[in-house]
């Protein structure tokens, strides 16, 4: 019996184990002349002597190194030990399967079931283009593996075990085959001659409604009450959007001409029709609509906050206020030529022009004393007639401006 520690046709030095099920066990190994891991599967013991599981053992390799895409596990090579126990090596997986996601997330969101369903699709429809239906897809035989410098982890199909090929006449063609809750109607039937790549995209929806919901669609206590499920009832509808049970529904129909033409047909209607699911809406609590509630008052507050916080910065605060101009008379008359210039007077005169006579405005005389005679107070009349505008002066003369009577 092939254990941890042992070495493979003196080739692979297997690890540990992985896992076991089936119709082998899965060990982590190493290369006697080559870096990196490999995972290798070995077929069990008990099935040494069995024609029909050597056979499937074998297909599963052949099948499988067939299938050169991205989205389905790569088989590098397939020999017999020095006792004759079949093995293949497979490429080394780092990351979870879809099943253990679930499991500890419940379900997913609606992009990443997108992003899963059209990478299983693409795996899927190069299968179908070599004529292969796998026949056992399911959560636990999708692999998710993160890749550095890619946003979504890699999706990689696994167990070609039980897969169908068409024009083959081995044993497992002619059985029922499959995981109950994942089963077309088809499948479940025993009609193995109606058995398509409609029968994965079957298995693809059920996958897809299971990863957006939480929920198997046909699960049930026995395998009996889960086939009598598939065979007669349908899926409940999601609830999530009216456009996304119809896609589902379609795929998930009993008779399989009423599926899509393809499994890439379907991936393509299911992105379309998740957009249409709405987006969650936030949760209000009291304590955010008292927030809400303040907002206005504090962006009052923080306005004037930085109002201050302006006028203060810039020394506004501290300035003196500017002196307000000194009044200019202007003339409303249109300007004369030019003429020579006046000779500078003493006492300065402010020439107004308007319909009375020009004035000569002279400063009030200061008595011998020096103090300067009490003027009259003068009556102001009731009306006081519009006056013209004044010239105004510059500024370097009305510092010179003696006090008037005006």
């Amino acid at each position: 019996m092939v254990g941890e520690g042992q070495t493979l046709d003196e080739t692979y030095y297997l690890q540990r184990l992985l896992g076991e099920g089936g119709m082998g066990s899965v060990y982590e190994a190493t290369h006697a002349r080559l870096a990196g891991r490999y995972a290798i599967k070995v077929l069990l013991p008990e099935h040494a002597d069995c024609p029909e599981v050597r056979a499937r053992f074998d297909r599963e390799a052949r099948v499988t190194s067939l299938l050169q895409h991205p989205n389905i596990v790569q088989v590098i090579d397939h020999n017999l030990t020095n006792d004759g126990t079949s093995y293949f090596v497979m490429e080394y997986l780092s990351g979870e399967s879809l099943a253990a996601r679930l499991a500890r997330d419940g379900r997913l969101a609606a992009p990443a079931v997108v992003d899963i369903v059209d990478q299983i699709a693409g795996g899927l429809a190069a299968a179908h283009a070599h004529e292969i239906v796998h026949r056992d897809l399911k959560p636990d035989n999708v692999f998710l593996v993160p890749v550095e410098g890619r946003p979504t982890a890699l999706v990689k199909i696994l167990d070609f075990g039980i897969s169908k090929v068409s024009g083959t006449r081995d044993a497992t063609a002619r059985e029922i085959c499959g995981t109950p809750q994942y089963m077309a109607p088809e499948q479940a039937e025993g009609r193995v001659s109606d058995i398509d790549g409609s029968t994965d995209q079957y298995a693809l929806a059920v996958i897809a409604y299971e990863m957006l919901t939480g929920e198997n669609p046909f699960v049930a206590d026995t395998i009996e009450a889960v086939l009598l499920r598939v065979a007669n009832a349908s899926a409940p509808p999601t609830r999530l959007a009216v456009e996304l049970d119809s896609v589902l529904q379609r795929a998930l129909a009993k008779d399989k001409a009423l599926r899509f033409p393809s499994v890439r047909a379907f991936a393509e209607a299911f992105r379309t029709a998740v957009r249409a699911i709405p987006e969650p809406q936030p949760t209000v609590t009291a304590r955010s609509r008292r927030g809400h509630a303040r907002s206005p008052r504090l962006g009052i507050a923080a306005a004037a906050a930085i109002a201050l916080t302006s006028f203060l910065g810039t020394g506004a605060a501290h300035r003196a206020p500017a002196p307000a101009p000194e009044p200019r008379l202007v003339s409303t008359a249109a300007a004369p030529a030019p003429a020579a210039p006046l000779p500078r007077v003493a006492e300065p005169i402010v020439v107004v022009e308007s319909a009375t006579p020009v004035t000569e405005v002279t400063p009030p005389r200061r008595s011998a004393e020096g103090r300067t005679p009490a003027r009259r107070p003068r009556a102001i009349p009731a009306a006081v007639p519009p006056r013209t505008p004044q010239p105004v002066l510059a500024p370097d003369e009305d510092a010179t401006l003696p006090p008037s009577d005006l």
